[in-house]
């Protein structure tokens, strides 16, 4: 068992807690055919049919005859798919790209997957239904032209968009918690009296019928499986589980949650059925403790539970969580790395009426956390100024055990952030994560909080500095002038600034239309009635999410490379402009050259020398936030499909949650002037490049401090990496509690942690069979570390490693 953090149980199963992660741990991934089989049969039934009719009949077909099991020992019941980690395939959405990749699943080099050749056989038999009818086939005939060359550039990358849907939901718990599913199919049905509805209205409200009367079927499944698993049981104790499923599952959501088990299971059980509806990803918690605090609260003071048996439920909903899975084309499985799900679920912070909202739940899950130490949920915290020191230090202490997690944000900034966008102040005060690190106000949000299309600005600021042409491909869509010679063409550093910010719109300008594209058909095949129910203004409006029935409509791309723009331009301002240590042409012709020959490595050493962000530079620190404000300042004139069509605030803002995209952006980039070499990783979110951070960890949030960190209102991502020793003992860790304190009061909006050595890292990587348990935290999630790919792994360990 860990040592406790801050709950010691004395009550609690911790055999069969420690076999439940164990087989967790080892699970191995696999692709299951199932869920595209039943949905190729619904839909071959449903021909000519309205297509969310189709959507609500295939998943309610589906649930209705899908393998179901009971995951031995667990407390918490409800599978994805016909085995454990086992992805599920989706082929409204694309099917192609599986196919190709049939033969491959087993023989690449980060998130494996197993596949018999019975599977095999099934996909390759409903394959031709689909073909060239997917979302992604839709895109592709509609995408316009200089979207695909801006992709070969390596500018625009679609991911998951354009062939998956779109998820980054958190359902409004609470009410559907209050309510039960019976009531919302009554509304519906209510609403469908009315005379004065659309097709398309009529249409919406007949689908949430279907998938909820689907769902509540599928309960009474488990239900019926517990009950004659209770008959075959020996042992009494569990026995009496199964009986007490059975009796839950029996009538599970004809009403409101009756208890704080039953709310428990039910907030797993939609996380999970989201996932079967869609293969979007980041179906989030938001904030657990807090709409369960009162289930928890009553169950307690009327003795039906004790506060041992709440963490032991916990537990194993949170253990339940790496059950899931979700299998992407390998060409994006590059961009998130580790099977990640994005999964969050978020504790502590303020309450809508501004007061702390810390309880009891709050600590413990994060004791929870601490006694399952998996990559899901992904686990964070809300800290503000008035939040209690005991709690930063359970964070603190749970951090410590190198679990990467809680990942914490800062609340006044995050929510001043959305206040801005125009979404009230009580909401705002709400706001959860809803994935990596993006944030929205749960059950009031759309799809997408952030990841719409991604932007490799390291490449922009690449075909920049060649005129227009992107050295690999030599495409061109934009030149800076018609001369060759760059430096003719800057006089100065102002007039460089001003050409970044003309290429930075050309860009933007296209990846908006790209979203457009993406969602103009995700409206269609993304249509998802039973998680756009579990969304405010839905049910009023008569819409999916995707028409517009939300109360907040805010997207963002995902944008990468900042630090690195920043680093370069300031390399080329001081030794170009500043300084003419050299010419503009001495110093493209070294990068080039990826700094080979000796001239090409002189000027690497001055280039290297120049300030770097992350050390407390006021130059290049401002540099960097002129980056940020010259994305920041186009955002206002991009509109979303949904302005105007029903969410209260519809628009676009800014995130730097990117993933390991990261990683796969640098492959596509040369050489870049701050003196990083061709290939490599561009930096993380807003945290420094890999390695230049140098005065330590304050430095570094001293300049993140000075970035618009409260116009990211998707999201700003910062990664550390400490020493475990520079953590150990209680000065050290109060160290690190004030580090945290003060950076929620520099206004840093996010930070999280990876406390681990690199010598650690390197025998993972030489010995995964020795690391399975090895969490670390890659980017705005978590995963083990030997299932990613070894540029990956490369990544993490280049962090700088810090000390307090």
């Amino acid at each position: 068992m860990h040592d406790f953090i801050v709950y010691e149980p004395k009550d609690i199963n911790i055999v069969r807690l420690r076999h439940l992660q164990k087989r967790m741990q080892n699970r191995k991934a696999s692709i299951c055919s199932q869920r595209a089989v039943l949905y190729t049969a619904s839909f071959k039934q449903s021909e000519g049919e309205p297509y969310i009719l189709r959507k609500a009949k295939a998943f309610a077909y589906t649930l209705r005859n899908m393998d179901i099991y009971i995951e031995p020992d667990s407390l918490i019941f409800g599978n994805q798919a016909s085995r454990n980690f086992a992805a599920p395939i989706f082929p409204e959405y694309s099917i192609d790209w599986v196919i190709n990749e049939l033969d491959e699943f087993e023989k690449r080099e980060g998130d494996v997957f197993s596949i018999d050749e019975k599977t095999k056989r099934e996909l390759r038999l409903i394959a031709p239904y689909w073909h060239g009818h997917t979302h992604e086939d839709d895109v592709n005939r509609h995408m316009i032209d200089n979207v695909l060359l801006a992709e070969k550039q390596g500018v625009i990358h679609r991911g998951g968009i354009s062939m998956s849907g779109d998820g980054h939901i958190v359902p409004d718990y609470p009410t559907l918690l209050k309510k039960g599913f019976r009531q919302i199919i009554n509304e519906a049905r209510e609403k469908m009296k009315d005379g004065s509805l659309s097709k398309e209205q009529e249409y919406f409200y007949k689908s949430v019928i279907i998938s909820l009367e689907g769902v509540l079927d599928f309960f009474k499944r488990y239900s019926k499986l517990a009950d004659e698993e209770a008959k075959k049981c020996n042992d009494l104790i569990r026995k009496k589980e199964l009986l007490e499923i059975a009796d839950m599952a029996s009538d599970m959501m004809e009403q409101g949650a009756r208890n704080f088990y039953e709310a428990v299971e039910v907030s797993y059980m939609v996380h999970m059925l989201q996932m079967i509806e869609s293969n979007g990803h980041s179906f989030c918690y938001g904030r657990f403790d807090q709409y369960m605090y009162p289930y928890y609260k009553k169950d307690l003071k009327d003795g039906k539970i004790t506060k041992d048996q709440a963490l032991e439920i916990i537990t194993h909903m949170f253990i339940m969580n790496s059950s899931c899975n979700k299998v992407r084309p390998y060409g994006h499985t590059k961009f998130s790395q580790g099977y990640p799900l994005y999964s969050n679920l978020v504790v502590g912070g303020l309450k809508p009426n501004g007061e702390d909202g810390t309880n009891d739940l709050s600590y413990l899950c994060i004791e929870a956390m601490n006694l399952t130490a998996l990559a899901e949920p992904n686990f964070s915290a809300r800290i503000h100024a008035k939040t209690p020191r005991k709690f930063i230090e359970a964070c603190a202490k749970l951090i410590r055990t190198g679990c990467g997690m809680p990942s914490m944000f800062n609340d006044e900034v995050a929510s001043k952030g959305l206040e801005d966008l125009g979404i009230s102040h009580e909401d705002a005060l709400d706001y959860c994560p809803i994935g990596c690190v993006e944030t929205g106000v749960p059950g009031k949000y759309g799809h997408r909080a952030t990841g719409m299309t991604y932007v490799n600005w390291g490449k922009v600021l690449e075909i920049l500095l060649h005129n227009g042409y992107d050295p690999n491909t030599k495409i061109r869509l934009l030149k800076v002038s018609d001369s060759e010679s760059m430096h003719s063409n800057f006089k100065n550093y102002n007039e460089l600034w001003q050409t970044w910010e003309n290429f930075l719109k050309y860009y933007s300008d296209l990846s908006v239309e790209c979203d457009k594209i993406c969602d103009t058909y995700l409206a269609k095949y993304d249509a998802s009635p039973f998680a756009s129910c579990l969304i405010q203004n839905s049910m009023k409006l008569g819409k999916t999410l995707k028409e517009g029935g939300c109360k907040y409509d805010v997207i963002s791309q995902s944008n990468i490379g900042p630090s690195v723009v920043g680093n370069s331009l300031m390399s080329i301002k001081k030794m170009v402009f500043d300084e003419n240590k050299i010419t503009f042409d001495e110093l493209l012709d070294a990068m080039d050259d990826n700094w080979t020959s000796k001239k090409s490595q002189y000027i690497r050493k001055l280039c290297m020398k120049t300030p770097k962000f992350g050390n407390d530079n006021d130059e290049v620190d401002n540099i960097v936030k002129d980056i940020f404000n010259s994305y920041l300042k186009l955002l206002p004139s991009y509109k979303t499909l949904r302005t105007g069509k029903g969410p209260e605030v519809s628009c676009y803002t800014m995130s730097t949650s990117n993933i390991t995209s990261y990683v796969p952006n640098g492959f596509v980039v040369g050489a870049t002037p701050d003196g990083r070499m061709a290939g490599s990783p561009l930096n993380e979110g807003c945290s420094p490049t890999q390695g230049t951070d140098k005065n330590g960890p304050t430095a570094v949030i001293n300049s993140v401090s000075k970035l618009p960190n409260e116009k990211v209102a998707a999201g700003q991502l910062l990664n550390m990496r400490f020493l475990p020793d520079s953590l150990e003992g209680e000065e050290q860790l109060n160290k690190f509690i004030d580090f945290l304190i003060v950076s929620q009061k520099k206004g840093v909006y996010h930070n999280q942690f990876n406390v681990i050595s690199t010598e650690v890292l390197l025998d993972a990587k030489k010995n995964p069979e020795k690391y399975t348990d090895l969490i670390v935290r890659v980017a705005g999630y978590c995963a083990q570390f030997v299932s990613l790919m070894p540029q990956a792994q490369d990544a993490i360990i280049a962090r700088t490693q810090n000390e307090i």
